[in-house]
């Protein structure tokens, strides 16, 4: 393993920069020094307070992208391990370069700090590439924290993550006894089956859960078939000490690849960052749904570095946070922090974890977060506790009582994230809030849908169709115009032979008959069923008839699913919002009840109305569609 540290350089700025893109470089074939990276192609980068600035990190990155793609025929030169950025000057400019170097070392990255930096997330463009830095960290298996603590991240930063963060999938804890643990691996075989990202995918392809088959890779194989001998047609390896180990749970490199993504992440560390209620609003969502650290530290490599350890003592021990650590800070109200205080309880309900609710961790943890919220209340008494009244749960006491720990939790929490709603959009407005705005957007559009659907359903029957009077224009009588066709006023037998040419006389061997034509009898639909009945047909998958309506009461008699996925489609709201929200949007918009509920809010302040809309159509929160 190699540690490239430069906080010990003279040089800085810009001129650094370019001087480690020199020595990256190298590392690629046929550099000086490719035939060591190859050798050990490991790498910790520490830059540590050097003032790169922007374009100092671009020139870096640029030779550092390149390193990370190289994929000889030898093998790779360079597997990033740590990457310290702090206190360089920093700012949402080279977000998109660090996405693209997140993504590269995904399988390899297990601590990355961009601490004590200038990233603030203010305009559109700053909010885009943030949401591109989140999103790379999608296939990260192996990460155990993210120091983003002393940045001035601002509101817009927290509601991008939990947005990226609640549209992860949900990790699935699983015990040891879930795993089919291979045979032990040899000491020299481990360290290039876990660093090697094609190795540790074929090796995930080739797990199997249930079935007792020995799974082993080709470098395995080929690293043991010296010291393996076969009796009765089995291959054992030698079990001599000084060349085999026997590994735990965290070691094997597929149980790494069960967990991914930033809710894989042990340490999301946020503190000194000028966190204020709005940011905390969005933070408790994420907080709610992260496991505990110790529970995700399993999935991930262990580091006997002392000050990796002595770090995670002090977020454990002394901030009193478990995994998101967001103190200090010093702009939380006391609502807000208690709202942060019910989100660390939620999660020992919410979440799936391998402890109970009981568990000392959790006592302790419990223990901190009244101590701390005491000392808020004490220092916020009288001002905002006080002006904003609690809202009661409506039930009796015993309705109240009935409730299971974790439904009571989640009331508790609710009502603390309702609190801060009200004033977010009483002082900031639905303009700060993507999620907000565009579902009130979409209901506005939504709203015409209803108009002609009640244009639709109340139209008056349509009176029969009364024959047409004869026309008598003289323009009719002109020699230019051919004459009206005259039908016959009977019907020709099938059988009848052809007509005479003009001029000729033939007596038609069968008579014309006198009989009227049989009259079909038709049902005339109603107007009401015009609109709702479809003609019946038979289903090509099962031979069966298929009666459902084709057509529906919006307008144009189109469904809903496609009229949610055409306003969608035109506001973008898939970006923000579920297909579950929209449709939610749509039905909203179209039931005239909820005009009679939106009245009853009539002379109360407009973010209480605000609110009551958005929590009436569940787009108070962003969501997943899974």
């Amino acid at each position: 393993m190699g540690r490239l540290n430069y906080t010990n350089r003279k040089t800085d700025g810009l001129k650094l920069g370019q001087i480690i893109a020199k020595d990256l470089s190298k590392r690629i074939p046929p550099g000086t020094g490719s035939k060591s990276a190859l050798r050990d192609p490991v790498v910790e980068l520490d830059i540590t307070g050097k003032a790169l600035g922007n374009q100092g990190l671009l020139d870096l990155a640029d030779a550092l992208i390149k390193s990370l793609e190289y994929h000889g025929e030898h093998g790779r030169v360079l597997q990033l391990e740590e990457l310290c950025l702090k206190a360089n000057r920093l700012d949402a400019t080279c977000l998109p370069a660090l996405a693209r170097i997140v993504s590269l070392a995904a399988y390899d990255l297990r601590d990355l700090d961009l601490s004590d930096n200038h990233f603030s997330i203010t305009t559109p463009e700053d909010a885009t590439a943030w949401e591109l830095f989140l999103t790379s960290f999608a296939r990260c298996c192996m990460l155990r924290r993210i120091d983003l603590s002393g940045n001035l991240l601002g509101a817009k930063a927290f509601e991008v993550l939990s947005r990226v963060y609640s549209r992860e999938p949900a990790i699935e804890i699983l015990s040891q006894g879930e795993f089919e643990l291979p045979p032990p691996i040899r000491e020299s075989t481990r360290r290039n089956t876990i660093e090697d990202p094609e190795s540790l995918s074929r090796r995930t392809r080739n797990l199997s859960i249930d079935s007792a088959r020995e799974v082993h890779t080709d470098e395995e194989r080929g690293a043991s078939a010296g010291d393996s001998k076969v009796t009765n047609g089995r291959r054992h390896a030698t079990k001599s000490p000084e060349s085999t180990t026997q590994v735990s749970l965290s070691d094997q490199p597929h149980i790494y690849m069960t967990t991914q993504g930033l809710r894989s992440v042990p340490y999301l560390v946020f503190p000194n960052t000028e966190m204020h209620d709005a940011e905390a609003l969005h933070l408790s969502y994420v907080l709610s749904r992260h496991h505990h650290p110790d529970t995700l530290l399993k999935y991930v490599p262990s580091t006997k570095a002392s000050q990796h350890l002595q770090q995670m003592d002090h977020y454990d021990n002394e901030t009193g946070c478990q995994g998101i650590i967001y103190l200090p800070n010093d702009g939380f109200s006391g609502p807000g922090f208690k709202m942060l205080e019910f989100s660390e309880n939620a999660r020992s309900f919410l979440v799936d974890d391998d402890r109970p609710p009981s568990s000392p961790a959790l006592s302790r943890t419990r223990e901190r977060t009244t101590s701390i919220s005491r000392k808020f209340s004490a220092t916020h008494a009288g001002s905002t506790v006080a002006a904003i009244g609690a809202r009661r749960p409506s039930g009796t006491k015993a309705e109240m009582d009935d409730l299971t720990d974790t439904e009571a939790v989640q009331i508790e929490l609710d009502r603390a994230r309702s609190r801060i709603q009200g004033e977010t959009l009483k002082e900031a407005g639905v303009q700060t809030n993507d999620l907000w705005r565009t579902a009130l957007r979409m209901l506005v559009i939504c709203r015409n849908l209803r108009t002609s659907q009640g244009d639709h359903t109340q139209a008056q029957p349509t009176p029969e169709a009364k024959p047409n009077p004869p026309l008598t224009s003289p323009e009719l009588n002109s020699p230019t115009l051919p004459k009206p066709f005259k039908p016959f006023v009977g019907y020709l037998d099938p059988h009848a032979p052809p007509l005479a040419a003009k001029g000729t006389t033939q007596q038609p061997s069968t008579p014309i008959s006198k009989k009227p034509p049989p009259k079909l009898k038709t049902a005339t639909p109603s107007p009401s069923s015009r609109a709702t009945t479809s003609p019946t047909s038979i289903s090509p998958k099962t031979g069966t008839f298929d009666t459902k309506p084709y057509r529906s009461d919006l307008a144009k008699g189109l469904p809903e699913e496609i009229w949610a996925r055409i306003i969608g489609d035109c506001l973008e709201a898939h970006r923000f919002m579920s297909e579950r929200q929209q449709r939610a949007v749509l039905r909203c918009a179209v039931d005239r009840g909820t005009l009679a509920r939106e009245m009853e809010s009539l002379g109360k302040p407009e973010s209480v109305q605000i609110w009551k809309v958005l929590e009436g159509m569940g787009c108070l929160a962003y969501e997943s569609d899974g």
